[in-house]
């Protein structure tokens, strides 16, 4: 015998198996048990490649109940409710006979082919929230029907936000629900989406299985080889090289097989020389070296695979591969054996892993994918169900834009339908920027979009320049006018008020010939005195000029004629004519028809939010709560939505702050980018108030950056004037005026003085603080000028608050003290008793000053019992270093956090001063405190950052973090009003 049949004898190749699930009883037992123990939610979550998937799987093969699985692919576009609605076709093909009422009709959409076996479809809803949500309603009395007991979601990272919304609805009735179990990537889940919410809810199990650990990666091994002993040198060197990852491990032992390089000696698994082991640096490596060492079939068929994406049927490979059956049989049985692909119960075969899918698919050259794309749309069309949003996206790949764009419609049309606006909105602003529609056809898509559903305000400036490009292109007259009056809609949704503007002049000429409804929106839109150089006169020309073509050559129908009654009578008010009242009372009553009681509820939310603006509080209340409950009853959520983000914050005006603070912590993570506004400058507000002015001013630029821009017409939500409310609470003037600058130039340029009641208060007081007192003084007499006369209650308290603090600046307490109980009236009056007591609190440090001590102590005593009652601690705690510097002591704190070595709010304000190199003195003045407070707060803030003295505190403030140099600190934007 040779030396080399020698070896031969003792060397042989191993027969490769898959692996068997290890190293992972513990967490198949915690599964186990919490889906025994009590109804809920079991989440599975991890990197890729840890084994998320086999683990669900072997628990399901245990499990008594019957499950629903539903695989979200990694669609570019979720198809909407697409995993839920496959699964269900997977576990049923009838519904025949099923317990199901009349409201599983609206199930007709998802389900076409079952259209002969479910109700009548019911009638269209107005609101997509409420057809989404009788379409969530539909599909849960389905699952129940079909007596699912366990739902399973798999990858719920790529799951489309209305699966995850059926989940949230299936969570919100635990006793009757099936059981819930969802695997995702943590890494890969979207900033804003639902799932968040969903595994942040209490009552969640959570499992995240770790690597393997040696013994695991040989144990892992060995059940590859039959169970046979891997040696301990190479289990350690590739988990050395795979950090554990089952995956990795994995790919790398079948590279090694089928490089020839496993071998036993000496009854143990190894390579035939450790020192050399080669592993691929990545997964895909290791993938694609695999891939490359079969046949030529079976690599077609793991590329049309790779394209179509899921488990699909053998057949339908085969045609996309362009193989004939038993060529595509051979192929498959390779790609079997070697363990890239799996085979489900269905006869079904797919990728084992997303990650070798992607690989393979990431592989492929351009020309070769574009082919099996058009390939896999062509097999697809002939399909029994055409899933329309998938074809869409082959003919995307596939290069042909006409089949993408009438595919892509579809599958908007079912979103909405499905209430899905946002999966349509994304769906057409993808065939819009991908030039698969061009012309006049590019204004009919635009008009069809669901802007509100646009995830912020950059989606919509890319279609601003598409339609810029489209508006620059061959056009007749008449497309060019449509072009046009889309251009300046969607430039006034972005914020370009001024170019929105310039375009909508241009385009109402062309409107009042061919679309004289749209000519009397576009007025009403040049009506509306938004951030324009035009005054306010320029305005009103256009509210008089869409009056005469409604009374003169329209004879509109009833909701337009409403709708244009509704929105004169807010715009009056808010270009600060009484007459709007009048306008606003003469509204007709009547109209039950549901455009008509859509503009009922919308008018009424526009006059709620003018009233607003006047400070007639009463009214605003009234006004808005019909609005809201005529969108619930009608199910105008949305609208409902919107409505409850204002009365929020009037409920924060009116000092009920309890269900701010809980609409706030609700809202914040909405996917309606102007309740996210809203919500983060009410949370900003109420930070403030509790003492926390750097978290709030955080929250204020946050809501600046979502890019839903208010303004000071937006009264008490204007970012500029809570800006400037923190930057004067924390003793920065300069940072007030800045913030404040772009709104007063507005209302100078437009002289509506009516807007400027929130921000002149403040700027007066910043203009004075900064030594420029003759500015303050014509800033206060111009806006009294200006609101003299008008039945306003906040311009009132506004111009007595104004009056206050110039004469507290003119060194005579007396009479600033009286100006300021003045003001602290008219604020109760509106009512607004935050606004009222911080002015009462001035008074009496005016009287104090002017030696009126013993009243002076008794306001402070009932100020800070109001604030604390109110929930305005940080206020509170001022007045209490007032009253204590005074020798009065008030209540005991209740519930005072601790803050540990972390720099509570207040030292917080303190070091941010004395980085600034302020004195002790001056700090004093700037926070309304005494030396000796400051001094306290100096010495603790030392104490917790271990500093020797004042300068060795303010270096490590800043090289911690805590505060910023005064030269980097950010600048507050400035409004675009």
């Amino acid at each position: 015998m040779t030396a080399a049949e020698s070896v031969g004898a003792l060397v042989r190749r191993p027969d490769l198996g898959v692996p068997r699930l290890v190293g992972r009883d513990r967490d198949l037992s915690a599964l186990g048990r919490a889906l025994d123990e009590r109804p809920g939610l079991v989440v599975v979550a991890g990197e890729a490649g840890i084994g998320k998937t086999r683990l669900l799987h072997e628990l399901l093969g245990r499990r008594p109940e019957t499950a629903l699985v539903a695989v979200c692919p990694p669609f570019r576009e979720p198809y909407t409710l697409g995993p839920v609605v496959d699964a269900v076709r997977r576990l049923a093909d009838r519904v025949t006979g099923l317990p199901l009422t009349g409201l599983a009709g609206a199930l007709r959409p998802v389900f076409p082919e079952w259209a002969g076996q479910l109700p009548p479809a019911p009638e269209p809803l107005p609101d997509a929230a409420a057809a989404r949500h009788r379409l969530l309603r539909a599909l849960v009395e389905l699952v129940d029907a079909l007596g699912v007991g366990l739902f399973v979601v798999e990858d719920a990272h790529w799951a489309d936000e209305t699966t995850l919304e059926l989940l949230l609805f299936l969570r919100a009735r635990p006793e009757r629900s099936p059981r819930l179990v969802l695997t995702y990537r943590p890494e890969d889940v979207r900033p804003q989406s639902l799932l968040r919410r969903l595994v942040a809810q209490a009552g969640v199990t959570r499992l995240e299985p770790g690597p393997l650990d040696i013994a695991g990666t040989a144990d892992l091994v060995s059940s590859m080889l039959g169970g046979e002993p891997v040696s301990e040198e190479f289990a350690g060197f590739l988990h050395g090289h795979t950090d554990g990852l089952p995956l990795a491990v994995e790919e790398s032992v079948r590279l090694l097989y089928d490089r020839a390089d496993l071998v036993c000696e000496d009854g143990a698994w190894l390579r035939r020389d450790v020192a050399e082991l080669d592993v691929p640096p990545s997964i895909r490596d290791a993938v694609l070296e695999r891939t490359s060492r079969l046949g030529p079939a079976a690599r077609a068929m793991l590329a049309a695979l790779a394209v179509l994406e899921g488990e699909r049927a053998p057949a339908l490979v085969a045609e996309v591969a362009g193989l004939t059956l038993p060529e595509a049989e051979n192929g498959l049985a390779e790609a079997l054996a070697g363990g890239l692909l799996h085979e489900d119960r269905d006869a079904r075969v797919g990728f084992r892993h997303m990650l070798a899918a992607r690989s393979v698919h990431h592989a492929l050259g351009a020309l070769e994918r574009g082919r099996l794309h058009r390939r896999a749309g062509a097999a697809l069309e002939q399909e029994p169900v055409r899933r329309v949003a998938e074809l869409a996206r082959h003919f995307r790949e596939a290069g042909d834009p006409d089949r993408w764009a009438g595919y892509a419609e579809q599958a908007a049309d079912h979103a909405i339908s499905s209430g899905d606006p946002r999966t349509a909105f994304g769906l057409l602003l993808d065939l819009l920027a991908g030039g698969a529609v061009r012309g006049a056809a590019v204004s009919r898509l635009v008009q069809r979009m669901p802007l509100y559903a646009a995830p912020g305000n950059g989606p919509l400036r890319d279609l601003v320049t598409v339609l810029r490009a489209t508006a620059a292109g061959e056009l007749t007259p008449h497309e060019r006018t449509e072009v046009t009056w889309q251009l300046a809609r969607l430039m006034f949704h972005v914020g370009d008020v001024e170019g929105a503007s310039a375009e909508m002049e241009q385009a109402v000429p062309g409107l009042v010939g061919d679309r004289p409804v749209a000519a009397v929106h576009a007025m009403m839109m040049l009506a509306r005195p938004l951030a324009t150089a035009h005054p306010a006169a320029h305005h009103r020309a256009w509210l008089e000029r869409a009056g005469r073509l409604v009374e003169d050559r329209l004879d509109p129908a009833p909701e337009d004629r409403l709708s244009f009654l509704m929105d004169r009578a807010a715009t009056l008010l808010v270009l600060g004519d009484p007459a709007g009242w009048t306008a606003a009372r003469d509204l007709p009553g009547d109209g039950r028809t549901p455009g008509e009681v859509l503009q009922r509820a919308r008018g009424f939310a526009n006059l709620g939010e003018a009233a607003m603006l006047w400070g007639r509080y009463a009214d605003a209340r009234h006004r808005l709560d019909a609005a809201a409950a005529l969108a619930e009853e009608h199910q105008h959520l949305r609208l409902r939505d919107l409505v409850g983000a204002t009365l929020a914050h009037l409920d924060w005006l009116t000092g009920h702050w309890s269900g701010p603070r809980k609409w706030q912590a609700s809202a914040l993570d909405a996917d309606e980018p102007v309740l996210r506004v809203d919500a983060l400058l009410l949370a900003g507000l109420l930070d403030a108030a509790h003492g926390d002015h750097h978290r709030a001013r955080e929250r204020v630029l946050a809501a600046i950056a979502v890019g839903r821009p208010r303004g000071p017409v937006d009264g008490a939500r204007d970012p500029s004037a809570v800006l400037a409310r923190l930057a004067i609470a924390t003793g920065r003037p300069a940072e007030a005026l800045a913030a404040t600058d772009a709104a007063w130039r507005l209302v100078e340029t437009k002289e509506l003085w009516l807007w400027a009641a929130e921000i002149v208060p403040l700027r007066v007081r910043a203009l004075l603080e900064a030594g420029r007192a003759a500015e303050a003084a014509r800033a206060a007499t111009a806006f009294a000028a200006g609101t003299r006369g008008a039945d306003a209650p906040v311009a009132t308290a506004a111009r007595l608050l104004t009056a206050a603090l110039l004469a507290r600046a003119d060194g005579d307490p007396a009479r600033a003290a009286g100006h300021f109980e003045e003001a602290a009236a008219a604020w109760s009056a509106l009512p607004r008793p935050y606004d009222a007591l911080l002015a009462r609190e001035s008074a009496a440090g005016c009287r104090l000053a002017a030696g009126a001590r013993e009243g002076a102590v008794d306001v402070l005593r009932e100020v800070f019992d109001g604030l604390i009652a109110l929930g305005a601690r940080g206020d509170g705690d001022r007045v209490r270093h007032t009253l204590a510097d005074l020798g009065v002591r008030v209540g005991t704190r209740v519930g005072r956090p601790g803050y540990g070595d972390r720099l509570s709010p207040r030292e917080l304000d303190v070091v941010r001063l004395l980085v600034e190199g302020r004195t002790s003195g001056q700090i004093a003045r700037v926070l309304g405190l005494s030396p000796r407070t400051v001094e306290k707060h100096v010495h603790s803030a030392m104490r917790k950052r271990d500093a020797p003295s004042r300068t060795a505190l303010a270096v490590a403030v800043v090289e911690s973090g805590d505060v910023p140099l005064p030269g980097n600190a950010p600048q507050p934007p400035a409004s675009t009003g």
